[in-house]
């Protein structure tokens, strides 16, 4: 079994250099990373990033949007993603052999996944913004 203490240390627990081991030495490890999210977040994610710009704008950093306000914004985002991204989805419908009704009703439910994922990539922001505002500022 590997020791995982450090140089010097004694103690494997509480050892402070322990922290530093799991951080990305080289930025091309986070890029190969980045590059594995899948083409439905790469589309969706910069949308979401402007809604939430312009409600930080509008009502700032710590406004929480109300239950109807999210369902809204998911729906407008939804709708402009569907719009800008018809012909991919429409074309993995006419590879199928399947008919009019059962296409129907695979987009609808793609439509629903689609809703949840912008709701929680909203969500996650908005609270990642929040964060951010309240870390304490230690002059480095």
């Amino acid at each position: 079994m590997y020791d995982y203490r450090c140089k010097g240390c004694e103690n494997l627990v509480h050892c402070m250099h322990m922290p530093m081991m799991n951080m990305p030495m080289f930025e091309e490890e986070d890029e190969d990373l980045k590059g594995m999210y899948p083409n439905i977040y790469i589309r969706i994610n910069p949308m979401v990033k402007y809604h939430c710009d312009m409600m930080e704008s509008m009502y700032g950093p710590m406004y929480c949007p109300s239950k109807d306000e999210m369902d809204h914004i998911c729906k407008e985002i939804c709708d402009s993603y569907e719009k800008h991204h018809k012909d991919v989805d429409d074309y993995d419908d006419r590879n199928d052999n399947d008919d009019d009704d059962m296409r129907q009703r695979r987009r609808q439910g793609r439509r629903g996944i689609t809703r949840d994922l912008i709701r929680i990539l909203l969500i996650r922001n908005l609270l990642g913004r929040r964060r951010r505002r309240r870390r304490p500022h230690f002059g480095y």
